[in-house]
């Protein structure tokens, strides 16, 4: 049997300048990021309890939030496509990678927000 292991990033806060028109851009608003990262084998820090041996789940979100800290986007569709590209970058290729992001727009009565789904089969 083969077992299954992964690592979540849950709800991970971002300021991003995010909107379709530029006016909605000029100013930074909060979206959050899930981060699902599934290991093809579970990493070997399972059993040696050494860092080196897995992901730095620390320096992936600083990478996340230096990257999307100085852009500009109009889209949620397309702020989770980049931040799914940047994360796979870091991995190996044999693991799959799942974004959520979250966006609470000012539309009355749409009190969850809107989430983008992206992600490897």
């Amino acid at each position: 049997m083969k077992n299954y292991s992964s690592i979540t990033l849950n709800s991970l806060e971002l300021s991003v300048n995010l909107g379709w028109p530029q006016g909605e851009r000029v100013k930074q608003q909060i979206i959050t990021l899930d981060v699902a990262i599934h290991f093809s084998e579970p990493p070997l820090a399972c059993t040696s309890d050494q860092l080196a041996d897995t992901y730095c789940y620390d320096t992936l979100v600083n990478t996340i939030k230096a990257s999307v800290a100085t852009r500009n986007f109009r889209l949620l569709e397309h702020v989770g496509h980049e931040i799914h590209q940047l994360v796979k970058q870091s991995l190996r290729s044999d693991i799959r990678v799942h974004i959520r992001v979250t966006k609470k727009p000012a539309i009355l009565n749409l009190t969850g927000g809107v989430t983008f789904s992206y992600g490897d089969e």
